[in-house]
């Protein structure tokens, strides 16, 4: 169900065109602060724009539950629940790389 779900969510982001920073869903500003919008020589934080929006989703379930012990992402994934985090993935794996 939730990858119909995601899939449905990524669809709908497609349809409506390149979303804008004005487009993006509540939560998406706190991942900006550190993830760069383009790859970062020697950054050990991974750029996200353009990333599948179900791997966005696996990685803050497993920060969420502790799976992948993290200093700040694990505090910052139990801030959103499930559909919050769909919406957020959807919205950065439409962004360009």
């Amino acid at each position: 169900m939730h990858r119909a779900l995601l899939s449905g969510l990524a669809s709908i982001v497609l349809l409506v065109g390149p979303a804008t920073a004005a487009d993006a869903p509540p939560g998406a500003s706190s991942c900006t602060g550190c993830h760069a919008p383009k790859k970062v020589a020697d950054s050990v934080i991974p750029h996200i724009n353009g990333r599948k929006a179900e791997d966005i989703v696996t990685f803050m379930r497993e920060y969420r539950s502790g799976a992948w012990p993290s200093s700040v992402m694990g505090r910052i994934a139990k801030g959103f629940d499930d559909q919050q985090t769909q919406a957020i993935a959807a919205w950065f794996a439409a962004q360009p790389e």
